[in-house]
């Protein structure tokens, strides 16, 4: 047989005011009133505490949301910092900056024959090495010269949600 008891002695129990369980009653249809207008003591205390532990479950996973939120903005920002200082790049950047250094070296390289063919006319073995080891050094240091500077100019159109397709890439990858 229920236990049937007043709003007030209800509010005891819970160590509410009165005032809160009614209002309880109103929001939330935490508590059904019976016919006689009392409570249910042990459905009302299990509906109680059963609603509190699910508002402390919710509160939690918004605060862990935050704090995924939060931490989701920090690393965007720490990207956009080591931008700035020129230590990570767009992908495409250095896609286009690698294609053009390469397409520089192997000109340079398939060069080689026609500018070494008149300076090695007439000459014998070892001269003719040493002439195409200093065309192949020189196309070589070309390769080398490394600039992030070129890096600088380029500019990306950015979305509305501060996202770019294309990726971003380290400058120690």
């Amino acid at each position: 047989m229920a236990k049937l008891i007043t709003a007030r002695e209800l509010a005891e129990i819970l160590g509410i005011s009165e005032r809160r369980v009614n209002q309880i009653v109103a929001e939330k249809q935490t508590f059904d009133r019976e016919l006689n207008g009392k409570f249910d003591v042990v459905k009302c205390v299990e509906a109680y505490y059963r609603d509190m532990l699910l508002d402390v479950d919710y509160k939690a996973d918004l605060e862990r949301e935050r704090a995924l939120h939060e931490k989701a903005k920090r690393e965007k920002s720490e990207l956009l910092l080591q931008q700035m200082k020129n230590e990570l790049h767009w992908g495409k950047d250095v896609e286009l900056i690698l294609t053009d250094m390469l397409v520089t070296f192997r000109n340079r390289i398939l060069g080689v024959p026609a500018t070494a063919a008149s300076k090695v006319e007439n000459k014998n073995i070892p001269e003719i090495i040493q002439i195409l080891t200093s065309e192949l050094k020189i196309a070589l240091t070309e390769l080398s010269g490394y600039n992030p500077e070129r890096f600088g100019g380029c500019e990306h159109e950015v979305d509305k949600h501060g996202s770019n397709n294309n990726n971003l890439i380290s400058e120690n990858s």
